[in-house]
């Protein structure tokens, strides 16, 4: 009876861990992926912490940390201080000997590992953020065709009372079961986003102004704009993790439509007359086309983004909708009124704040980047008037991770490589 009820036990927790991995195939964002990868296998076994590292540039980059231990002393807005950085993957380091031989690794004393082994702790991340790794799990998150996508770390398993022990087998073999699902998930994320980010290499060629770190930027600027206005707005969760999962590849396609603009226009070195920005206006119509058939979420979020995302909270944006008499343009294209206020979808009036901003905060053919504190002031300036007062709130409370945001995406000579996700 004893083994029989352990069984009955191994099935319902392999099942507990089937379906937590199940739940990560509808996640289309890779950071909101990983996030909650992360935040999955800890729960398995009861983990402090835990690290997810990618692959960019050929080194291991701090993707998603979770600590709960180092986040209750953060305030708020804050980042765990490692995040974002690049090691050499090497066999030295633990996340190094899984990431180069795709095997699991389990250390459960960091501090006792024999210094012939082939690979160390390092222990100079914990002792500059006064936190001890004292059992570490790592990993190997690879494709289908056994290419590595990085690598995931869980940290400290804890009992029930709070004290971390170490890994059994068992959740060896839970953990690496979870990954190979998970990794399944991540694979599938990837190649939307770069997907995606294929798209917007055919625009930034056709248009170097529109590059690819200004895609990223603007796209984790509008989610972390839209996560603090929705939960000052008290938006469900449900409708509010739907929307963090593809308002971040929605917004990288914001001007996609520029393909279809003329490169003289675009890449003037002065400001557009009145004929030039009529075309120009153009864009909006042309990527809004490319998702007016609106088949999945993510393509309605994408068409009301973009058709939305050049209209003012005055009214006095573009493309609008097409009113009686209102004549024509020298163009000859009908004029148009602009939406006004609660008319602008909430992703619109998000798009244009992280839009214009980032512009601002950028080099132009026609300006010089503005510095932070002069971009951030235009933008209040024109809080009531191009933008929506609520979202600039909101863009104010996000403030801390302007920096990082462009320090993360850096802009790069045109046509370089993109580094990875």
């Amino acid at each position: 009876m004893k083994s029989e009820s352990l069984d009955i036990n191994e099935i319902s927790r392999d099942r507990q861990v089937a379906l937590l991995a199940a739940e990560l195939n509808s996640l289309a964002d890779v950071d909101l992926l990983l996030d909650k990868m992360l935040e999955k296998a800890r729960s398995i076994v009861r983990a402090e912490a835990g690290t997810v590292y990618t692959i960019r540039a050929g080194k291991l980059h701090f993707h998603a940390s979770q600590n709960s231990y180092l986040e209750r002393l953060l305030p708020e807005s804050e980042e765990l201080p490692f995040t974002g950085t690049l090691l050499e993957i090497e066999p030295g380091t633990l996340a190094g000997f899984t990431a180069m031989n795709k095997t699991v690794l389990t250390v459960n004393d960091t501090g006792g590992i024999a210094p012939d082994a082939p690979f160390q702790h390092f222990h100079s991340l914990d002792s500059n953020n006064n936190y001890v790794s004292q059992a570490v799990m790592s990993l190997p998150l690879v494709c289908r065709n056994n290419d590595l996508l990085g690598v995931l770390q869980i940290i400290n398993p804890l009992d029930g009372a709070g004290k971390v022990v170490g890994f059994e087998k068992e959740d060896e073999r839970l953990l690496a079961f979870f990954a190979g699902h998970a990794s399944l998930a991540l694979e599938k994320a990837v190649m939307l986003r770069e997907s995606i980010i294929n798209t917007v290499k055919i625009v930034e060629m056709h248009d170097y102004t529109e590059s690819v770190a200004h895609a990223q930027r603007v796209a984790k600027l509008a989610a972390a704009i839209y996560a603090n206005w929705s939960a000052r707005h008290k938006i469900p969760a449900a409708e509010r993790e739907e929307a963090l999962n593809i308002l971040p590849l929605a917004a990288m396609l914001h001007d996609v439509g520029k393909a279809w603009i003329p490169v003289d226009i675009l890449t003037k070195p002065s400001r557009l007359g009145m004929v030039d920005r009529l075309i120009m206006e153009e864009h909006v119509k042309a990527g809004a086309r490319l998702y007016a058939s609106c088949r999945t979420p993510l393509d309605r979020l994408t068409h009301s983004l973009i058709s939305d995302h050049h209209e003012r909270w005055d009214g006095k944006g573009y493309p609008g909708c097409p009113q009686p008499g209102d004549g024509r343009s020298r163009y000859g294209k009908t004029q148009s009124k602009g939406k006004k206020g609660e008319e602008i979808s909430i992703y619109g009036r998000i798009m244009a704040v992280a839009d214009v901003f980032d512009a601002l905060s950028s080099r132009r053919t026609y300006k010089e980047a503005f510095d932070e504190n002069l971009a951030v002031q235009i933008m209040v300036q024109e809080s009531g008037h191009h933008f929506d007062p609520s979202v600039i709130e909101s863009f104010l409370a996000i403030r801390p991770i302007l920096k990082r945001v462009r320090e993360r995406f850096p802009e790069k000579e045109p046509g370089a490589d993109y580094p990875g996700f």
